[in-house]
C-alpha cells in the first residue's frame, strides 16, 4: 500500500509533457474572418513590383490529406535550414536576406510549420492600375530542395512569364511546406489576395510544374468550380496518381504538357490522363516535347500559350 501512495505522489510532482502547437492558431470560417481574424498590414502595391505576402501564415489547417505522406516520408524541415525561412518580408534568400524574427509561443514545435499557411510572392503588372480588375493565375512550384537557391528560383518564378500588355495579370506563387498542394490553402490564398486586390473572378488560372503540375490537378480537383484554365507541366506521379482526379477536371480548358525524354516525371501516366480526359474534353491540349524535366520557362514565355490560357472565362 505505502509502495501505491508513494507511486500517486510522485506521479502528481512530476512535471507534466508539454504539449507542442504549430506556429499558428488562426482558424478561418468565413470571408470575414480575414479582416477579423488576421492582423497583418499589406505593403503598398506599386505598378511593376514583387510583393511578398505573410498573412496566411498565422492560419492554422489541422487537418490535410498532405499531412500523412509528410509524416510517413519522414522529411528534414528544409525550412530550418540556413537562409531558408520561407516567411521572409522580402522574397529573396540570397542576397540581403533578412532572417525573420519570430515571436513564437513556447510551446511551438517549429517542424509543424508545414500546418500553417502558405506565404506567398506576387508579381505585379507593369502598369498596374488600383481600380481596375485583373486575372489572377496561382503558380505552384515543384519540390523545394535542402538549400536557399531552390527556395529563390521557386519563389520568384514569375518572372518567366510572358505578360501581354494588352491583358496583363497578377502572378501568385505560393510557398509550399509539405509534400502536396492543398485545395483549402490555395483557395484562401485567392480570397486573400481578393480581399486586398481587383480580381476578375471569371478569370483566375492554375498552373505548375512537376509536383505543381500534380499538384494544378489536385487543386483543381478540389476546386472545381474556381478557375476558367488550367495548365499543368510535367506533372509528378508520385505519393499516387493524379489519373483517379480526371474526371474531377475534365470539364475545364487544359493545356498539359509534358517531355518524351522526362526521366523524373512519367510521361506515360501524362499520356494516360490525356487519353482519358479528352474522350469528355475536347479543350484539351497535350503538349509533347523534349525537355527533360526541364524547359518550363520557355513555355510560361510562348506568347501563344498564354494567350490561349487567357483566353478562357468561367
Amino acid at each position: 500500500m505505502y509502495f501505491i501512495y508513494l507511486m500517486i505522489i510522485i506521479n502528481i510532482s512530476l512535471p507534466k509533457p508539454r504539449k507542442e502547437c504549430p506556429p499558428c492558431s488562426i482558424i478561418i470560417n468565413s470571408k470575414s474572418d480575414y479582416k477579423n481574424k488576421i492582423e497583418y498590414e499589406w505593403p503598398r502595391i506599386k505598378p511593376n513590383s514583387t510583393i511578398k505576402i505573410n498573412s496566411l501564415t498565422k492560419v492554422l489547417y489541422s487537418e490535410d490529406n498532405d499531412y500523412q505522406y509528410w509524416e510517413w516520408s519522414n522529411r528534414e524541415p528544409w525550412w530550418l535550414n540556413y537562409r531558408s525561412d520561407p516567411w521572409t518580408e522580402k522574397a529573396n534568400w540570397i542576397r540581403n536576406y533578412e532572417k525573420p524574427i519570430h515571436n513564437f509561443e513556447s510551446c511551438v514545435n517549429d517542424n509543424l510549420r508545414y500546418k500553417c499557411g502558405y506565404s506567398y510572392v506576387l508579381n505585379i503588372p507593369k502598369n498596374y492600375e488600383k481600380n481596375k480588375k485583373y486575372p489572377l493565375v496561382i503558380s505552384l512550384h515543384g519540390d523545394i530542395k535542402n538549400n536557399s537557391y531552390t527556395l529563390q528560383s521557386r519563389s520568384n518564378y514569375g518572372k518567366n512569364f510572358f505578360v501581354p500588355e494588352d491583358d496583363e495579370y497578377i502572378i501568385a506563387t505560393p510557398i509550399k511546406l509539405g509534400i502536396d498542394w492543398s485545395p483549402n490553402k490555395i483557395n484562401d490564398v485567392i480570397t486573400d489576395i481578393s480581399s486586398n486586390i481587383k480580381i476578375d473572378e471569371n478569370r483566375i488560372y492554375l498552373t505548375g510544374r512537376s509536383m505543381g503540375g500534380r499538384g494544378t490537378f489536385i487543386v483543381a480537383s478540389g476546386l472545381p468550380d474556381k478557375f476558367a484554365a488550367i495548365m499543368p507541366f510535367s506533372p509528378h506521379h508520385t505519393p499516387y496518381s493524379y489519373k483517379e482526379l480526371a474526371p474531377k477536371v475534365s470539364h475545364l480548358p487544359i493545356y498539359l504538357h509534358h517531355s518524351r525524354n522526362d526521366y523524373v516525371s512519367s510521361f506515360q501516366l501524362a499520356e494516360k490522363t490525356f487519353n482519358e480526359i479528352k474522350q469528355n474534353n475536347k479543350n484539351i491540349i497535350f503538349d509533347v516535347r523534349n525537355f527533360g524535366h526541364s524547359g518550363w520557362p520557355k513555355l510560361y514565355n510562348d506568347e501563344k500559350i498564354v494567350r490561349w490560357m487567357l483566353s478562357w472565362k468561367k
